[in-house]
């Protein structure tokens, strides 16, 4: 039975992405990645992708991502997309990762849930075809969801799946996806849209304001996640906690050498 290494989500892209490759007698390992600038971070997002996987009977590897992404965000070869989104090199290192784990495994493919042109920046035509010869891995990538708008892969080639039972969708629409939902009887999915911090326009101005003073770190991560911000010079950022989670949230992230400053009246 060949076997294929998919990228999981837990939203439904990702989910017809396996079945169409499951009703071919494809074995799927998930490889769930998570982060703290994502919504995967969640137990909620873990719980999804969990429940994705037991409804479509694979099994589930959850992927610490933070470090990786991190070390991405300091110095993104491919740029940034409207914030501080590295969208591109952040899928080319899940795709390697997800290499890793096939040869580990002895699987024959890749599979993501991608879709030609629903995403602006890492899943044009184009960056889908530059993400396959960056990653060296070429065409063993398969997108089932878009495969018949895109070139021929090697496992289409090797006859492990077939073409003509895969599918050609492209753009933003989502008609055809949920029409396929109903086909395969996925009722209960989570909302397509985006979950990476990364992507809000205010949020990436407090991550580019870490990358340019040089203090992006985990606790800073962490930071810019609650409250209110001041840059007040070169070397100081203060955080404004605004109720009860958020000042718990500034204590527990605070480092030695940081200042808290307690208000005794409020």
């Amino acid at each position: 039975m060949p076997k294929a290494v998919a990228l999981m989500s837990g939203g439904l892209d990702s989910m017809l992405a396996v079945r169409l490759v499951q009703i071919q007698d494809v074995e799927v390992h998930a490889l769930h990645f998570v982060s703290v600038f994502n919504c995967g971070a969640k137990p909620g997002a873990r719980l999804s992708a969990a429940r994705a996987a037991q409804e479509l009977g694979c099994p589930l590897e959850i992927v610490n991502f933070t470090a990786r992404q991190m070390a991405i965000l300091r110095d993104p070869a491919h740029g940034f997309g409207s914030a501080a989104n590295p969208c591109i090199d952040c899928h080319m290192a899940m795709i390697l990762h997800a290499a890793g784990r096939m040869r580990e495994i002895g699987a024959d493919f890749i599979v993501t849930g991608e879709v030609a042109g629903q995403r602006p920046m890492s899943q044009r035509t184009n960056a889908l075809s530059m993400i396959n010869e960056e990653t060296g891995l070429g065409d063993i990538i398969l997108r089932p969801l878009s495969a018949k708008a895109l070139p021929v892969t090697k496992p289409e080639r090797d006859g492990l799946v077939d073409r003509e039972r895969l599918e050609g969708i492209t753009g933003r629409t989502r008609s055809r996806q949920m029409a396929l939902a109903r086909e395969f009887g996925l009722d209960v999915y989570p909302s397509p849209a985006g979950g990476c911090l990364l992507t809000d326009k205010g949020f990436g101005l407090r991550v580019k304001d870490l990358i340019s003073h040089s203090t992006l770190e985990i606790n800073d991560a962490h930071l810019i996640k609650v409250g209110r911000h001041y840059r007040l010079d070169e070397r100081t950022k203060a955080v404004v906690g605004r109720n009860e989670r958020e000042n718990g949230v500034i204590e527990t992230f605070a480092r030695e050498g940081d200042i808290i400053i307690f208000l005794e009246d409020i």
